[in-house]
């Protein structure tokens, strides 16, 4: 009854809430392991960068990924827990399944604070469907790569893969797959 109850206010709050501005987000790399070396001091005040992770502009950061029957996968941690990712960049933005989101507000990991709202998106049959909206306020791919504030349409489908787009993708300069190594690239703005 407790899980029912918390599943109705998590979409009743999400069909109430509506996202109205759109902040510039960032992204930061963990570049300790890759033996960079920076002057934090020299780093903005805004920036707000954890000790755990470095602003690295024009770094390269390789990422290993999963091929699994050809489509790649990353390591993903949302909000703290653990997940795989499809790394999708014919998906527009993040994409995350009812089971996923119901997981992580069971779990504390998001909040009534977390619901943006509702948004019509075009799958790949064409069709126009209508999706929750959420914030996850972290989203680290490979303990290496920190991206906050990350926007994620919830597929009302239990069984809709985690896809890593658009909403990640479009804040690197660049990345690149190397298949050969098993690693993406991803270059720093």
């Amino acid at each position: 009854m407790k899980s029912s109850k918390a599943t109705i206010i998590f979409l009743a709050f999400l069909l109430i809430v509506s996202c109205e501005t759109k902040e510039k987000k960032r992204i930061v790399f963990d570049s300790i392991s890759d033996d960079v070396e920076l002057d934090l001091d020299s780093q903005s005040d805004d920036m707000n960068v954890s000790s755990d992770y470095a602003h690295a502009n024009g770094e390269i950061i390789s990422v290993p990924f999963k091929n699994k029957h050809g489509i790649k996968t990353l390591d993903v941690a949302i909000n703290g827990m653990k997940f795989e990712m499809i790394f999708d960049t014919g998906c527009s933005g993040a994409l995350i399944s009812i089971s996923e989101a119901r997981y992580l507000y069971a779990k504390g990991k998001i909040t009534e604070d977390d619901f943006i709202g509702v948004a019509k998106s075009q799958i790949a049959d064409g069709r126009i469907v209508e999706n929750m909206v959420i914030n996850l306020k972290e989203v680290i791919i490979a303990d290496k790569i920190l991206c906050e504030d990350v926007e994620a349409t919830v597929s009302p489908n239990n069984n809709a893969p985690l896809l890593l787009g658009g909403e990640v993708l479009n804040r690197v300069a660049a990345y690149s797959v190397d298949n050969e190594r098993k690693v993406i690239n991803f270059k720093l703005r």
